[in-house]
């Protein structure tokens, strides 16, 4: 609302745009449990997706070296090109597909940034995104933040995308569809053939596939993470991948994360760069080459982990009384409220309060994530001994 100011004119107020906006769900969760837990109160928190290991000593290390060596200064806005070239090479190792380091792969401030200039570069106001739900909030906010319309492809009973959903909902003004698996929040892992049957699929109606790869290699009873851009003829052009060091390293806080696709996008991001926040932080960077080029134990010791937790939380759930699938990648469980629940049916909102208020158990409800059948999500990227408290409070709420 507009405000007089001493000189008597008015004074404008906020774009439409950001009074349109919410913030995060799952910050918005994780800021009122911390502010419960200042007050004193034994919150345990499962809400925000952020491992709780910390970041492995050989990439610790090399920010120290980047430090000493002086390499403290701007860097190129998009990134260094000894990251450019980690990455790459990380991409032909793992994925399969060749990318060039200095035209093809752009580095961001996490990999949310990189989402968000993709969405700058590639909407003009009232283009349409096909969001499949339940999906990460983001995706949705960032489409409408820069006038984009995200139009949400409601998922089947087992949260899959399949190709077959995503027909009916392409209009002309459909730009792209972003494809997330393993699943934020639902942790479902995609059919390998799927996976190409929507590229190809896209491919042939000309839009883009914008895919977040941030948990791929949080995998658990043999599922497996097909890369959008190999196996599909043409899929280079169309494909946009976008990832980060931020689960896989335990690097949350270092903020990189980086986007591979066609030059004409790449450079666009990176343009948006140069104009917004300039480079990521140059010894961030320096930690992400070691992170990428060195061992990979530390993923392979943390996956199973997750595993191990996965396995505990998720048959606990089920002793409580929660109806949960096992899932197949990253690190959250997904269960719907049980059945009966007095004056909370299918209200995930009122049900996630209940548990902050009563049990000090923080977690998302899924309404966060556009779905109304009445679930939350519970991150396990949390000690055993909090699982294992928040199992014991689960087994005597609402008693």
């Amino acid at each position: 609302m507009a405000e007089m100011t001493r000189q008597g004119h008015t004074q404008p107020g906020l774009s439409a745009l950001v009074q349109a906006m919410a913030p995060s769900p799952t910050i918005a969760a994780s800021a009122r449990a911390k502010a419960l837990a200042r007050q004193g109160k034994p919150v345990l928190e499962l809400t925000v997706g952020e491992p709780d290991f910390d970041t492995p000593e050989h990439v610790k290390e090399a920010a120290y070296r980047a430090i000493r060596d002086g390499k403290t200064k701007y860097t190129p806005s998009g990134g260094i090109i000894e990251l450019k070239e980690a990455v790459a090479h990380k991409l032909h190792r793992e994925n399969g597909v060749q990318y060039d380091p200095a035209s093809e792969v752009c580095i961001c401030i996490g990999g949310k940034q990189a989402l968000y200039n993709l969405m700058v570069a590639l909407l003009n106001p009232g283009d349409e995104v096909l969001v499949p739900v339940p999906t990460w909030a983001t995706f949705s906010d960032q489409v409408a933040l820069v006038g984009g319309v995200p139009v949400h492809v409601p998922l089947g009973p087992d949260h899959k995308l399949r190709m077959s959903d995503l027909v009916g909902h392409v209009t002309p003004r459909t730009r792209a569809v972003i494809v997330n698996s393993p699943s934020n929040p639902t942790g479902v892992v995609m059919d390998p053939e799927e996976v190409r049957a929507v590229t190809r699929f896209a491919i042939e109606h000309g839009i883009y596939v914008i895919t977040d790869d941030t948990y791929e290699h949080f995998l658990y009873d043999g599922a497996v993470h097909q890369f959008a851009a190999a196996d599909v003829p043409g899929a280079r052009d169309w494909v946009l991948a976008v990832n980060t060091v931020s689960k896989t390293y335990a690097m949350t806080g270092w903020r990189i994360g980086f986007v591979a696709g066609p030059k004409t996008i790449i450079k666009a991001v990176d343009s948006l760069m140069t104009q917004t926040t300039s480079n990521p932080c140059s010894i961030a960077q320096w930690a992400a080459v070691e992170a990428l080029n060195g061992s990979q134990d530390c993923v392979h010791d943390m996956v199973a982990e997750f595993d191990a937790r996965r396995k505990m939380f998720v048959t606990g759930l089920r002793n409580a009384g929660y109806e949960c699938p096992m899932p197949e990648g990253a690190f959250y469980a997904y269960p719907r409220i049980p059945a009966g629940t007095a004056g909370e049916p299918g209200d995930s909102n009122a049900y996630a309060l209940r548990l902050l208020d009563e049990a000090y158990i923080s977690c998302v409800a899924g309404a966060a994530f556009f779905d109304g059948s009445g679930t939350l999500r519970m991150s396990y990227a949390a000690s055993r001994a909090v699982l294992q408290e928040v199992l014991d409070r689960l087994a005597t709420f609402g008693r």
